[in-house]
C-alpha cells in the first residue's frame, strides 16, 4: 500500500506551515517498514524544507479541471452524470500513476472533494468559525459560511479524520455528526526546525534584530483573533505603576498589523514593542531562549504550537484560559478579554521562584503530550493496517 501525503501550506503560513511538516515527519516514520510513502506538495519553495528534513516530495498543480470538480461535488445535477461517465479528475490520475492508494490531507483542504475513486485522511485544526464568529478570519465574505459548508459534506467520507485533541474531536462529531470512531486525536509537536544544529545562536540573533534578553515573546501572524491588542492594554496598564516591559510579536501580516501599530503609535508604546515580521525558521530557537516568557492571549484553539516550544525551550508560559486542557497546570491562564490579569501575569514572571515553577510543571506537561502522541501513532498505524486488509478486497 502507498500512503502520498499533500502539502499545500507555504512556509508563510507560520505554525500550519509547521504542523504540516511534523505531520509529514510523523507519517513517514509510521510507514516506514509498513507502507511506502510520497508527499507531493503544490508549491515548488517547499521542496528546499522538505529536504533539509530528509524528505523527499513531487510538485503538482491543481488544474482548473480539478478545482472544478471539487466545486461540483455537490451538485445533485452533476453526481447524477458523474456515476455515468466517471471522470477522473488530472490530479487523482495522477495520484494513482504514483501507485497512490490512500491520500493523507496534512492541512485542512478543499481539494479532497475532487477524488472520485482514491480515500482519503483529512486533518481538522480547528472550528473556531463556530467557537468565535465573531472574527472577521472566519465571518467576512462568506468565510464562516464556506468553512461550514466543507465540514458539513468533507469530513464523513474521510477514511480517518486527525484532530489535535478530544475535545476538538467531540465538537466535530457533536457539530457535524462525524461518527467518533473515525476521529482520531492526534497532538500537536514543537516546530520541526528548532532543534536543528545550524540555527542561528541566541547572541546572533539578538544582534540581527537589534533585541535586548528579557522580553515577553508572541509568535503569532497578526490576525485579529491573535489579540495582540490586549498585550498592549496590559503594557499602559503596567506603565502606569512605573513597570516597564519589551514585547517582541513574530509573524506575518494577515491585514491586522496596522491596527496594532497604530496602537502602538497613539499610545507611545514604540519603544517597548518589536515588530520582527515573519521570521525564518533558523532565527526562532534564538527568539525563543533570549525571551522572558512566551505569551499568548490567542482567541482561537484548543491548542497551540507556541506553548509546546515554551516548554520545550524551559520558558514560563502566559496562556489564554479557555485552552487550559492544552496547558494543564504549566502555565499562567488568563482571560484574554481582561488586560489587568494579562498585566498581573506579566509582573509575576519577575519573580523567579514562580518562573522555576512554571518552568517544571512545563517540562513535565511537554513529556505528558509526547506520550500521548505516541500512543495516538500507534492508534493511527493500527488504523493503516485495518485499511490496507480492506484495500485488498478492491481493485487497484
Amino acid at each position: 500500500m502507498k500512503v502520498v501525503a499533500i502539502l499545500e501550506n507555504s512556509i508563510t503560513a507560520g505554525g500550519g506551515f509547521n504542523q504540516a511538516l511534523n505531520a509529514i515527519l510523523q507519517m513517514q516514520k509510521i510507514c516506514k517498514g509498513q507502507f511506502e510513502f510520497e508527499v507531493f506538495t503544490s508549491r515548488s519553495e517547499n521542496i528546499i524544507s522538505l529536504e533539509k528534513l530528509g524528505v523527499n516530495a513531487v510538485v503538482f498543480s491543481l488544474s482548473f479541471v480539478d478545482k472544478l470538480l471539487a466545486k461540483l461535488s455537490l451538485n445533485v445535477w452533476w453526481q447524477s452524470i458523474q456515476s455515468r461517465i466517471k471522470y477522473l479528475g488530472p490530479f487523482e490520475k495522477k495520484l494513482m500513476a504514483r501507485g497512490c492508494n490512500l491520500v493523507y490531507f496534512v492541512t485542512p483542504s478543499v481539494i479532497s472533494p475532487a477524488l472520485q475513486k482514491l480515500n482519503y485522511i483529512v486533518t481538522v485544526w480547528d472550528l473556531c468559525h463556530r467557537d468565535r464568529p465573531e472574527f472577521p478570519e472566519v465571518r467576512n465574505f462568506n468565510q464562516f459560511y464556506a468553512r461550514d459548508h466543507y465540514y458539513q459534506n468533507h469530513l464523513s467520507p474521510a477514511v480517518v479524520v486527525l484532530t489535535d485533541s478530544e475535545q476538538l474531536a467531540d465538537n466535530i462529531s457533536h457539530r457535524y455528526g462525524v461518527d467518533r470512531e473515525r476521529l482520531l486525536p492526534m497532538p500537536f509537536a514543537p516546530a520541526p526546525f528548532l532543534e536543528r544544529s545550524e540555527l542561528q545562536n541566541d547572541g546572533d540573533v539578538l544582534k540581527k534584530y537589534g533585541l535586548e534578553r528579557g522580553y515577553f515573546f508572541y509568535p503569532a501572524q497578526f490576525w485579529a483573533h491573535k489579540n495582540h491588542i490586549r498585550i498592549l492594554e496590559a503594557l499602559i496598564l503596567l506603565k502606569e505603576r512605573g513597570i516597564q516591559f519589551n514585547v517582541v510579536f513574530a509573524g506575518g501580516d494577515f491585514g491586522n498589523r496596522v491596527h496594532i501599530e497604530r496602537f502602538v503609535n497613539q499610545n507611545k508604546l514604540k519603544d517597548q514593542v518589536h515588530f520582527l515580521g515573519f521570521v525564518a525558521a533558523e532565527d526562532m530557537r534564538g527568539l525563543y531562549e533570549s525571551c522572558k516568557a512566551v505569551i499568548m492571549p490567542t482567541y482561537f484553539g484548543p491548542t497551540n504550537l507556541p506553548p509546546l516550544e515554551a516548554w520545550m525551550f524551559g520558558k514560563p508560559l502566559i496562556y489564554s484560559l479557555p485552552f487550559g486542557a492544552q496547558a494543564g497546570n504549566a502555565a499562567r491562564l488568563v482571560n484574554p478579554d481582561d488586560a489587568h490579569d494579562l498585566a498581573s501575569a506579566m509582573n509575576e514572571c519577575s519573580d523567579t521562584l514562580f518562573c522555576n515553577a512554571m518552568i517544571q510543571k512545563g517540562s513535565i506537561r511537554l513529556q505528558e503530550i509526547n506520550a500521548q502522541r505516541r500512543v495516538a501513532e500507534d492508534g493511527l498505524l493500527l488504523r493503516l493496517m485495518q485499511f490496507e486488509k480492506r484495500q485488498r478486497c478492491m481493485e487497484n
